[in-house]
């Protein structure tokens, strides 16, 4: 077994403590764009959080453990506070990472990232306008982000741009990455697309067949693990995943969920605290909880290794978070297959 890094074992320790070190805080769930991947049910949702409570929710997590707070939305920019909630979270100590759709970025919102040493990650869904614009629904949106991340850069502001696998660019992976290092910045793509936050299944329209997918996984863009088979047994004791055990979120209205895309309220804050919610809630304790050998048909296959199962998904598909998903099988025999191109 291959030894952990320095980095992986501060991770590995605070999933075995139970230490909340990464949270998302979704500041707004309203947003000026409609992507159709998008997780968002309702954009007209109250934020139901005001400065205050946020201030202290911060407090509460340096109390506990955090180092690293992602500020998210809907599109996070559109909260009046956001640079406040920023400014306290660095005196803090945190490492602060903003995700947006870049098309509210001005001289102004990029001068607050670069003073706050912040990062920033914005969503890339095609290389040009046309199509950028047609997945956004929202005409303009493709140079508004493009001056956006232009405006980061002049001010070296470290920006990753992430590249969601779709119907509609799963054959433009080259061209994408391309686009991205023109503008002189890091670029990820990823094919996990998830139903929306009240379980719609919607979103997943938007998601391209595995097998369509065989090229990028095979290809230089992938950052998929490839493990040998039967490597996915290892590590029995640990987490299925990070959700409850090193990863949190919080909503604008207040409720806190193991995972961004794990629908299961924990708790909220406006009539608890956060540690109370993420050491006493019986949602955080039942994610916490799961090994793989909880699992039900999956904890045996031997395809286990390259499956990247996410429990949030199984509880979609088959209302389960230890049950099957189809997604997760499809996306195993595509890396298999992958795998076994590269080797050959």
């Amino acid at each position: 077994m291959t030894p952990l890094t320095p980095y992986q074992r501060v991770f590995a320790a605070a999933e075995r403590d139970s230490v909340p070190l990464d949270v998302i805080l979704e500041l707004t769930h309203r947003c000026n764009l409609r992507c159709r991947h998008c997780y968002i049910p309702d954009f007209q949702a109250p934020d139901l959080l005001d400065t205050e409570r946020v201030l202290r929710l911060l407090d509460e997590l340096a109390e506990l453990g955090t180092l690293r707070l992602t500020l998210s939305g809907g599109e996070v920019l559109l909260r009046r506070d956001w640079a406040e909630v920023a400014r306290r979270a660095r005196r803090l100590g945190f490492e602060v990472r903003v995700f947006t759709n870049g098309s509210l970025i001005t001289g102004r919102v990029a001068d607050e990232l670069a003073a706050l040493c912040a990062s920033a990650e914005i969503s890339l869904h095609a290389a040009a306008a046309e199509p950028f614009d047609a997945f956004t629904q929202v005409q303009g949106s493709f140079r508004r982000m493009e001056r956006g991340v232009a405006l980061l850069r002049e001010r070296g502001v470290e920006v990753l741009l992430k590249v969601p696998l779709t119907v509609h660019n799963y054959r433009e992976v080259d061209a994408v990455h391309a686009f991205a290092e023109s503008l002189g910045v890091r670029c990820t793509s990823y094919p996990a697309i998830m139903p929306a936050k009240d379980g719609s299944r919607t979103p997943l329209a938007q998601r391209a067949p595995e097998k369509l997918l065989l090229p990028y996984y095979a290809g230089p863009h992938s950052e998929c693990a490839l493990p040998k088979p039967g490597s996915g047994h290892e590590g029995a004791e640990a987490p299925l995943c990070a959700a409850a055990a090193r990863l949190a979120c919080v909503t604008s209205a207040g409720d806190v969920l193991p995972c961004v895309v794990l629908p299961l309220v924990a708790g909220n804050l406006l009539t608890q605290s956060f540690r109370e919610i993420w050491e006493s809630s019986a949602v955080m304790r039942r994610v916490r909880s799961l090994r793989p050998a909880d699992l039900m048909r999956c904890g045996s296959c031997e395809k286990l290794a390259y499956c990247g199962r996410c429990p949030a998904q199984a509880l979609a598909e088959a209302g389960d978070l230890a049950g099957p998903s189809r997604w997760a099988c499809e996306h195993a025999a595509a890396l298999e297959e992958a795998a076994r191109r590269r080797a050959g």
